[in-house]
C-alpha cells in the first residue's frame, strides 16, 4: 500500500485540538441521547411508511411512499450503520455490529463486509489509484484520470443517473459476492468462519423477504405495482446515496493523486485528506442530522472514530485551524457539489491527452 509523508505540524494541532474538543465531550466520541433519539424515530417513520404496502392506499401514493422509504432507509443507513462502522454509534462494540448488520440487510448489503472494505480502503487512501472502493468503480464509469479510458464514456454524462440508480441493488447482487471472495483470500482472519457467511446470506435474505416476499405473498397488490414498488424505492434509496456522497470525492474541486515508483504519496496524512474532500455547509446542524455527517466530509475523514453529531464542532475547529496555517478547504454550496460533481464527470468522458507517453487526465 502507498505511504504518506511524515505528519506535518498541521496535522499535529489538528489532533492536540481535537484531543483537548475530547476531553470535554460529555458522551466522549460516541453518539449522544439526541441522535439516538433521533434514529429512534427515523426507524418508527420508515417502519409506518413500509406497512402501507400491505393495505391498499392506491397505486400513485404507494410508488410515492416507496420513495419516501428509500429516502428514509438510506437516511438510517448514512446516520445510524455508518457511525456504527467506525465504532462510534454506542461505546458497545456488540452494539455497533448489531446496528450495523441489521441497518444495511435492508438494502441487502453485508454491514461486516462494507465496513471493512470502507474502513481500509476508502478511509486510508481516497482517491488514489488502485485503492479506493469508490473512485475504482464499475468499468461503466471513468471516475478517476487513472483509469483506462474507453469509447463508451463519452456518453457517461448522459447514462451515468440510470447507473447511479441501481448503485445499492448492484452493489448487494453482484459486487457483494466478488468482495466476500477477495475478502476471504485476503483478510482470512475475519471472513474465513461461518460468522461472516451467515451474516452475509442474512443480508439478502431480509432484504429479499421484506421487499420482495412478504409483499407478494401478504399484500393484495399485482405484481407489475409491486415490481414498480420496488424499483422506485432501491432507486430513490440509491440517487439520494449518490446525491450527497459521491461528490463528496467524485468532483473537480477534488484532487487525485498517484504514488511515486517508491510507493510514496506527495502529502502527509492530513493534507490528503482534505485535498481529496469536498464539503458543503460543513457547520450546519440540520445538515450534519439529515446526511450522517456527509456535508462536513473534511471534519470525518480527519477524525473518523467520532459520531457524526460531532461533526460540527470538528469542522469548526478544522476550519479554525486551516485558516491559521493557510490550508486551503474545499467548501461549495450544496448545489456546486452536484455541479462539480458532473463538471468532473464530463472531464473524464473526453479521450486522455497523451504526453511523453503517459494519459493526462481529459481533454
Amino acid at each position: 500500500m502507498p505511504t504518506f509523508q511524515p505528519k506535518s505540524e498541521f496535522s499535529s494541532q489538528l489532533n492536540a485540538r481535537a484531543g483537548r474538543y475530547l476531553s470535554r465531550s460529555k458522551t466522549g466520541r460516541f453518539a449522544g441521547a439526541g441522535q439516538w433519539f433521533r434514529s429512534s424515530l427515523l426507524f418508527l417513520f420508515c417502519t409506518a411508511v413500509y406497512s402501507l404496502i400491505y393495505i391498499d392506499p392506491g397505486p400513485w401514493i404507494l410508488l410515492v411512499s416507496a420513495a419516501v422509504l428509500g429516502a428514509g432507509i438510506y437516511t438510517l443507513v448514512a446516520t445510524v450503520c455508518h457511525d456504527a462502522a467506525h465504532g462510534s454509534f454506542a461505546a458497545s462494540r456488540w452494539v455497533n455490529q448489531v446496528c450495523l448488520s441489521a441497518g444495511f440487510s435492508l438494502v441487502g448489503i453485508s454491514g461486516k463486509l462494507w465496513a471493512e472494505r470502507h474502513l481500509r480502503l476508502h478511509h486510508m487512501y481516497p482517491n488514489i489509484a488502485g485503492t479506493d472502493i469508490d473512485a475504482d468503480g464499475s468499468s461503466l464509469l471513468r471516475l478517476s484520470p487513472s483509469k483506462p479510458w474507453r469509447a463508451w464514456h463519452r456518453f457517461q454524462c448522459w447514462y451515468a443517473i440510470f447507473l447511479y440508480a441501481l448503485v445499492l441493488p448492484h452493489l448487494a447482487f453482484a459486487e457483494d459476492f466478488e468482495h466476500l471472495r477477495k475478502a476471504r483470500r485476503n483478510w482470512p482472519g475475519k471472513f474465513s468462519g461461518v460468522g461472516p457467511l451467515v451474516e452475509f446470506a442474512a443480508a439478502k435474505i431480509v432484504h429479499v423477504c421484506l421487499f420482495l416476499v412478504m409483499p407478494l405473498f401478504l399484500s393484495e397488490h399485482g405484481i407489475i405495482l409491486l415490481a414498480g414498488y420496488y424499483i422506485v424505492f432501491v432507486s430513490s434509496a440509491s440517487l439520494l446515496f449518490v446525491a450527497i456522497n459521491v461528490g463528496s470525492h467524485i468532483s473537480e474541486e477534488a484532487e487525485f493523486f498517484d504514488p511515486n515508483e517508491g510507493g510514496t504519496l506527495p502529502l502527509d496524512w492530513a493534507h490528503h485528506q482534505i485535498r481529496t474532500s469536498v464539503d458543503w455547509a460543513p457547520t450546519s446542524r440540520l445538515a450534519i442530522a439529515l446526511t450522517g455527517g456527509a456535508n462536513a466530509h473534511c471534519a470525518h475523514h480527519l477524525f473518523p472514530r467520532f459520531a457524526h453529531s460531532h461533526n460540527r464542532a470538528l469542522s469548526r475547529l478544522v476550519i479554525r485551524t486551516a485558516r491559521e496555517f493557510g490550508v486551503k478547504l474545499n467548501i461549495l454550496a450544496p448545489w456546486e457539489v452536484v455541479r462539480a460533481h458532473m463538471a468532473h464527470l464530463y472531464k473524464m468522458s473526453r479521450p486522455p491527452r497523451i504526453l511523453n507517453g503517459s494519459s493526462i487526465g481529459g481533454r
